[in-house]
């Protein structure tokens, strides 16, 4: 867990305190944590999965958290543009949040994997069965070895696993969308080694990640973060 803890801080921080509070360029919310967990500001309208309040109500049980995060009615980011944040970055409660990240860095890491748990679970309730002992096929052949567990847990702390809500065109780009891309292939699991199945998943998000950046509105300019994508997919393969 320790292990993992660190590869993700590593993916999404590069191993910076700083990054653990972060409001990227064009995005319309902050990301906080090891996993850049998104926490709307409570305007709505975001059609990303928010994983923070569910991160943060879990790993409260294991340290306490700052006295004004638990204050908060609702529990929607206190800063509600980019500019406010950033103006904020040195303030005290941008301070106490970022040392209890810091802190509590193995536990964001066992939400991750437990999030994985339940949410994969989830989806293959409504998912056809015979699509989904394929996708449980792949799934349980990569849980057998360490840097496929990692591949697969990042990718859903990174991309998702995919619903309605995060497609551009009818597109998604979670798991379950690189899983059908790999079954697509035709792809013979029983015959290629861990590694080969591991590049198969991070090509088959490849090409999920570069159709997501074609489709997507020219004004968010998603192009700019391909680079980066491709990086973190790339690095699945090293330990």
């Amino acid at each position: 867990m320790s292990w993992l803890g660190d590869k993700i801080y590593q993916n999404e921080c590069a191993s910076k305190p700083e990054n653990l509070t972060f409001w990227g360029e064009g995005e319309d919310f902050p990301s906080m944590g090891i996993g850049h967990f998104i926490w709307f500001t409570g305007e709505g309208g975001e059609p990303f999965y928010e994983t923070f309040p569910a991160m943060f109500e879990y790993v409260a049980q294991f340290k306490s958290p700052p006295s004004w995060m638990v204050e908060l009615s609702p529990f929607v980011s206190p800063w509600k543009s980019k500019r406010a944040f950033d103006n904020s970055l040195h303030s005290a409660r941008l301070i106490e949040l970022k040392q209890w990240l810091l802190s509590t860095r193995g536990h964001q890491a066992q939400f991750i994997v437990n999030q994985f748990s339940v949410r994969f679970e989830n989806a293959l309730l409504s998912l056809d069965k015979q699509r989904g002992k394929q996708y449980q096929k792949i799934i349980n052949r990569m849980l057998a070895f360490k840097l496929g567990r990692f591949a697969l847990i990042d990718y859903v702390n990174f991309k998702g696993l995919g619903n309605i809500n995060e497609q551009y065109q009818g597109e998604q780009w979670g798991l379950i969308s690189v899983l059908d891309s790999m079954l697509a292939r035709d792809i013979e699991i029983d015959k290629i080694t861990d590694t080969q199945l591991l590049k198969a998943l991070i090509d088959s998000a490849k090409l999920r990640l570069k159709l997501r950046v074609k489709l997507a509105p020219k004004e968010r300019m998603e192009n700019r973060w391909l680079k980066g994508w491709y990086k973190r997919l790339d690095g699945y393969v090293v330990e």
